[in-house]
């Protein structure tokens, strides 16, 4: 299209060169003003054209985007006009739901209203029949609580019974500590010279032991008038065996020969098992446990300087544990031997090891 805009104006020139060059000068001049003119006004035609085609362009856009959003808007009408048309249809199919339910409750009500005379009755005598085995079951439970206040009557007179046997036996007890005590403190001076000796074997022992002791194969108990050797069970004897083990016989010849020089003192050698029962040779853990004693015994009295009138030896098995046999700990501290050494002088004080 712009081409065919510009084919005349090239005519148009092609002419006006011609006449120049026929057409006298000044003539001339006028004719070529023309042209000039005429090409200016050309040219702001031509960019009116764009300009005006270029508007049209933008205006149809306008309108093809408007038109877009017109259907839109109409979708959206329609979308939300069906959508409350539905809602209206939900909401009186729940409105007649609704009255149905209410003409159902007012039915119902009145027929309650009818059988209420019947129902008040039928609800008295079920009070009365509850009323009725209330009462006979607060009896019973009274029975019970009058039954148990005998029991306890009873048992509290068994416990005050108790009680007082106890009291007795403890007032008895109290009395002879009071005795041993009273005969403690009358000790002769022969009887405090033996516990000095005593004090001088327990720390001998104690030095010449002192290996054996910082290892855990002898332990030294001192109480008041007499000194325990524990013997530890775990390297002295085989589980279930009464054969000494060689491992722990040179602990045993130092304590023998600290023995032969107070030949003066009463020993008594003591067997202890824990509770766990056996099955080899012997009996029971009382025949093993004597019989682990008397095989210390005879290894000491291996000795000939020892005299063995002031040996003997006992065996208690489960019987005087020194702490309970409630695991595996306790009852290897249990299963032991102990060598008991008590001074001649103070023998008449007891040799119980408590």
């Amino acid at each position: 299209m712009i081409l065919n805009n510009r084919f005349p104006f090239f005519l148009l020139s092609l002419v006006f060169l011609i006449l120049g060059m026929v057409i006298p000068t000044q003539l001339r001049a006028d004719w070529v003003y023309f042209p000039y003119e005429y090409n200016q006004i050309y040219k702001e035609k031509y960019a009116l054209e764009l300009e005006l085609a270029d508007i049209r362009k933008q205006h149809q856009n306008e309108l093809n985007r408007l038109e877009e959003e017109k259907k839109e808007l109409q979708s959206q009408i329609r979308n939300l006009t069906e959508d409350l048309e539905l809602e209206k249809r939900n909401r009186a199919k729940e409105q007649d739901e609704y009255s149905d339910k209410l003409r159902d409750y007012d039915m119902r009500l009145r027929s309650l209203e009818k059988k209420g005379t019947d129902k008040e009755r039928v609800l008295a005598e079920e009070n009365r029949k509850r009323e009725e085995k209330d009462r006979a079951e607060i009896d019973a439970l009274k029975r019970k609580l009058e039954e148990k206040e005998r029991e306890c009557l009873q048992k509290e007179q068994k416990l005050r019974e108790t009680y007082e046997s106890k009291m007795d036996e403890l007032k008895d007890r109290i009395r002879n500590l009071e005795e041993e005590l009273a005969s403690l403190r009358k000790l002769t001076k022969e009887q405090k010279r033996e516990l000095e000796r005593l004090s001088e074997q327990t720390k001998e022992f104690e030095e010449k032991l002192a290996k054996e002791i910082t290892s855990g194969q002898i332990r030294l108990k001192r109480f008041h008038n007499k000194l325990i050797i524990n013997i530890d069970d775990k390297i002295s004897f085989d589980s279930g065996s009464s054969e000494l083990k060689p491992a722990i016989l040179p602990a045993i010849e130092k304590i023998r020969d600290i023995l032969a020089a107070y030949p003066e003192n009463y020993i008594v050698v003591e067997g202890h098992t824990d509770n766990v029962p056996i099955k080899t040779k012997f009996r029971n853990n009382w025949h093993l446990s004597s019989e682990r004693a008397l095989s210390v015994l005879e290894f000491i009295l291996q000795n000939k300087n020892l005299n063995p009138k002031n040996f003997s030896s006992a065996g208690y098995g489960e019987y005087q544990p020194i702490v309970p046999n409630s695991t595996k700990e306790n009852k290897a501290l249990n299963r032991r031997v102990d060598i008991v050494v008590i001074p001649r002088a103070t023998s008449s004080l007891g040799t119980n090891n408590d």
